[in-house]
Formats: C-alpha cells, sequence, structure tokens
C-alpha cells in the first residue's frame, strides 16, 4: 500500500532577499495565507564585499559598455539601500500587531546566514532562497541532513525547501 503523503504544517518562512528576489509583498501574501511567521533576511555577502575591495575589481553598468572601478563603500551603500527599500515592501505588506514577522540584515556567506536562521527555530521551515520562484515544486530535507555542502547546493537551486524536524 502507497504511503500518503504527510501534511506539514509550516511555522516559519526564511526568505532570501536582494535582488533578483521574488517580489516582497508576494511573499508577504505567502506568510499570510501559511500563517507562517515570517523572517525577512537580507545578506550583505561577505564574499562580494571581499571581491569589491580588490584592486582590480570592475562593473561594467546598464549604461555602457566601459568598466568602472568598484569600492567597497559604493557597494555597501547599494547594499543598505537596496536592504532598506526590501524592508519597507515588507513593511507595507505586513502588520507588525497582525501578523508575525521580522526584517534582519546580516554580513555573512548565504549559507552561513541562512544556518544561523535555521538553528533560531523548530522546524518544519519554509526557506526561500534567494531568487526563488515561489510556485516552483518545493524540495523537502531533514534538518540533520542538512549540512554546509548541501545548504550551499539548495541555495543555488532557487527552489523552496522545506525544512523539517529530525
Amino acid at each position: 500500500m502507497a504511503r500518503r503523503p504527510q501534511e506539514v504544517t509550516i511555522r516559519r518562512i526564511i526568505a532570501c532577499l536582494g535582488p533578483g528576489c521574488a517580489s516582497p509583498q508576494a511573499i508577504a501574501r505567502l506568510a499570510l495565507d501559511m500563517d507562517a511567521e515570517l523572517l525577512g533576511l537580507f545578506i550583505e555577502d561577505t564574499e562580494l564585499l571581499r571581491f569589491a575591495a580588490l584592486p582590480f575589481a570592475a562593473e561594467v553598468g546598464p549604461e555602457g559598455a566601459a568598466p568602472r572601478r568598484v569600492d567597497v563603500a559604493s557597494v555597501e551603500r547599494a547594499l543598505r539601500s537596496q536592504a532598506e527599500a526590501l524592508r519597507r515592501a515588507l513593511g507595507e505588506s505586513l502588520d507588525p500587531a497582525a501578523h508575525a514577522w521580522t526584517f534582519r540584515v546580516t554580513r555573512a556567506t548565504p549559507a552561513s546566514a541562512v544556518e544561523a536562521a535555521l538553528s533560531e527555530s523548530r522546524p518544519p521551515a519554509l526557506l526561500l532562497p534567494p531568487g526563488a520562484r515561489l510556485l516552483a515544486e518545493r524540495r523537502t530535507i531533514r534538518l540533520s541532513q542538512l549540512d554546509p555542502a548541501a545548504l550551499r547546493a539548495f541555495l543555488g537551486e532557487s527552489r523552496p525547501l522545506v525544512v523539517l524536524p529530525e
């Protein structure tokens, strides 16, 4: 006899927010629909900042093909501006008096920031990696199977991940 899928109630959504993420309004709607606490996690990627500090770091902007020098201060300003815009968008979509949500800015690698966020709460949790498509098929994994290498791989897939308890 085939096993029936077990119904899982998601208690917390950890949404990695940044450029290219699903709209904050859609993420807020998902949290409301699932009646789950939302943690909006904006990660200032230490690898990006380390790259910006290199003497040859450059970017090519949308207005031209000429490379421009990148410096850490301008990258930090851009990250702060993006984080504030995302926090404001979530705040306009969620009332803190009516729904539990927080927004956090952390400077770390994406995997270590997500690992820390997962360790703060008991699963089941829904993890929305950077660039996750909200309607994509969700993968499911037990917390004990989520070692650092597996977590990095899942973050790169841009698919929602349901993290179950042991």
